[in-house]
């Protein structure tokens, strides 16, 4: 996986969703679709298509397991290093629309064994 880290500044939201567009080329071409709509990148609307990125990888599992499994894997470890180097605007990003607005989708249930500490935390809260 990248470091998210680049000389030693926070994460932003951009870097942020360029890493996002590695894990995934389905992300990728959502985030060229969101960039032609928009404009610009718009953080929160762009964090609620990786959401929906995460529950087509859970529905894939049935008929691709390892292949959506890895996807989501990617996806996950890169919001939580996110979590874990980035600046304030990143991380509320992530808590609020990737989180927050999660739990609330039936779905996110079935991540919940695999976010990692950070994550894990934010859902406590």
């Amino acid at each position: 996986m990248m470091n998210l880290r680049s000389s030693g500044n926070a994460v932003r939201n951009a870097q942020l969703a360029g890493n996002l567009c590695v894990d995934s080329i389905e992300l990728c071409a959502s985030h060229a679709r969101h960039v032609a709509l928009h404009g610009n990148l718009i953080p929160h609307a762009f964090m609620g298509d990786v959401l929906a990125r995460a529950q087509a990888c859970i529905l894939a599992g049935a008929a691709k397991p390892g292949q959506a499994r890895a996807e989501l894997e990617r996806i996950l470890a890169t919001l939580e290093s996110a979590l874990e180097g980035g600046d304030r605007e990143t991380c509320s990003v992530i808590g609020i629309s990737f989180i927050a607005d999660g739990r609330q989708e039936p779905f996110f249930s079935e991540l919940e064994s695999m976010l990692g500490p950070r994550m894990s935390a934010l859902m406590r809260e």
